[in-house]
């Protein structure tokens, strides 16, 4: 029957339209919660758009993002995610790549992306008088400057000069960018959380099933040790791995009274295996999928977010810390900006005496961390980061 329900989902999540509409909103329909894939995958037509009675409150709103596919978070819950929940409230989302003019739309998003398609999508946007929101998720021109890539610097500055309005998930992030195109007005929108109860129902592949079952054997190995977590992308010098090597010798002070494991949840292997002959505790590495990646984590008791200040990760969102709370794990974390509104449930920059915790007193700490999930539910709930993207794109179109 689950295979059944899967063909008919596959095949309602195709019909929606256009070839990369429909390939990415596929992929959708495997990552978002049962009622809004339910409801994107009967989402109206243009032609059946153009036969409802003419409502001023609704919205038709374009989306543009050079990477579509939800196995990216940046597309589930700055792309995706949105869009679900304001066609729920009755606006038109469609992707929209600027190969035709933007007929009938009122406003443009345009998801961090600096590409020659992006300045297509901001040509024609301006040649039709639509004005664009910008979304930035990450600081992309400190990445460049880290990088020392000029280039890619002037583009994305030229970019955000050519919005109506720019949106980033934390104020700091927002005040950076302010200080790059001061005259482009800003809000805060927060990260969508990640829906951990739908992700716990999704059916594991063969070879998930293979992953899953080699950590399970290294986590019996070490059968009395504190299991730890580190989930992420890799970015280079700037976040990601690098940290992790970093914070290793609290890790291994740790060891030294406690045995304790590290299991990394990436896409980046070569980096993990160049580190890894250097990590003095044992370790284990496990590809990132959209099926694997919660019972993964949830083999562990605490996610370890290590985060150097830098200007890329100083603007990064609660959405890890989040996202490990909401798996039920506990946290220990550097102290972003972003993070130390957490502080009063788990620890941040404590690391010896938070891991101290987790190990002894795990169930002492059950209702710190449900107090921490009942605050991350009610300030970053589906309804209110609904309500600031409605904020932000109707003062977009000039309604706001």
């Amino acid at each position: 029957m689950a295979a059944v329900r899967f063909a008919r989902e596959a095949r309602q999540a195709r019909s929606i339209a256009g070839d990369g509409p429909s390939r990415a909103r596929f992929f959708l329909a495997l990552a978002l919660p049962d009622a809004i894939r339910a409801m994107i995958a009967h989402s109206v037509t243009r032609e059946e758009w153009r036969d409802q009675p003419f409502d001023e409150s609704r919205m038709r709103i374009g989306w543009y993002t050079q990477r579509p596919n939800p196995k990216h978070a940046s597309a589930r819950l700055r792309v995706h995610g949105p869009m679900a929940l304001l066609e729920a409230r009755g606006h038109e989302c469609v992707f929209y790549d600027g190969a035709r003019a933007p007929d009938g739309l009122d406003c443009i998003v345009i998801s961090k992306s600096f590409t020659g398609t992006a300045e297509r999508v901001l040509d024609r946007a301006e040649a039709a008088g639509v004005p664009v929101l910008y979304d930035m998720c990450d600081n992309l021109v400190a990445k460049a400057r880290a990088e020392g890539d000029d280039r890619a610097e002037r583009r994305v500055i030229a970019g955000l000069q050519r919005a109506a309005l720019m949106t980033a998930p934390t104020p700091d992030l927002l005040e950076k960018l302010r200080e790059q195109v001061p005259g482009v007005p800003g809000q805060v929108i927060p990260d969508l959380l990640e829906n951990t109860q739908y992700l716990a129902g999704l059916r594991l592949s063969l070879l998930e099933r293979w992953r899953l079952r080699r950590l399970r054997g290294f986590l019996s190995r070490h059968s009395g040790a504190l299991h730890c977590v580190w989930f992420g992308n890799s970015s280079g010098a700037q976040a990601g791995l690098v940290h992790v090597r970093e914070r290793m010798p609290e890790l291994e002070a740790f060891a030294k009274h406690h045995p304790i494991t590290l299991t990394i949840i990436s896409n980046t292997w070569l980096a993990y295996r160049r580190m890894a002959p250097e990590f003095g505790i044992p370790t284990h590495y496990v590809s990132w999928s959209l099926a694997g990646f919660l019972p993964s984590l949830r083999a562990h008791r605490v996610a370890i977010i290590p985060v150097g200040r830098n200007s890329f990760t100083l603007g990064k969102s609660i959405n890890r810390p989040a996202t490990a709370l909401r798996a039920g794990l506990g946290v220990v974390a550097d102290a972003l900006p972003s993070y130390q509104e957490l502080g009063a449930f788990v620890p941040i920059d404590d690391w010896q005496d938070g891991l101290a915790r987790y190990a002894s007193n795990w169930r002492e700490e059950q209702d710190r961390l449900a107090e921490g999930l009942a605050y991350i539910d009610t300030h970053y709930g589906d309804a209110q980061v609904a309500d600031l993207w409605e904020q932000a794109l109707r003062k977009t179109c000039g309604g706001g």
